[in-house]
């Protein structure tokens, strides 16, 4: 991953802007991934959105700016189209050099916890079963955008398991 230079720096500065970020809300977008996959299905479950905000206590030091910046996705669905313009940001901070909001080793552990956020449900907290085909494609396009090999979730690797497996004689 190349780091990004100056005049690449004034062109993120106003996508970010044009996203209705602020230099203070910047580190926000870490939580957009994590946003993204518990809106995939249409709805955030109350699991999905006390993940999120656990995550957010924990690895963003929440400020007012912040927090308005989260509330406003959590209470209506980032659009497709913003989405992608904010993962690109979110790698482009971490790629800049100016910038010391985002580093580039946090951005697979974001891939993680969004996974963790598609495998939790009301009925079981961590149902590698429980992602559906829309949070799986969420997924892809967060470790595609991040550039971050996000690999196969665990969903997948038990469906292969399952179809390797030979029968069990009677």
């Amino acid at each position: 991953m190349a780091k990004v230079s100056t005049a690449g720096s004034l062109e993120l500065e106003q996508t970010l802007v044009g996203l209705g970020l602020k230099r203070s809300t910047y580190r926000a977008l870490m939580l957009l991934p994590l946003v993204y996959v518990a809106w995939a299905d249409g709805k955030i479950e109350h699991v999905e959105l006390t993940r999120i905000l656990d995550f957010a206590q924990a690895r963003l030091h929440l400020t007012p700016d912040t927090t308005a910046v989260l509330e406003r996705w959590l209470h209506e669905a980032p659009s497709q189209a913003y989405v992608e313009r904010g993962l690109q940001g979110l790698l482009g901070l971490a790629l800049d050099e100016d910038m010391l909001d985002v580093e580039v080793d946090e951005l697979p552990d974001l891939v993680v916890h969004a996974e963790a956020i598609a495998r939790a449900t009301a009925d079981a907290l961590d149902d590698p079963n429980a992602i559906t085909p829309e949070e799986e494609v969420a997924l892809e396009q967060i470790a595609r955008l991040l550039e971050v090999d996000g690999g196969a979730t665990w969903k997948r690797v038990l469906e292969s398991l399952r179809t390797q497996r030979p029968p069990q004689a009677g």
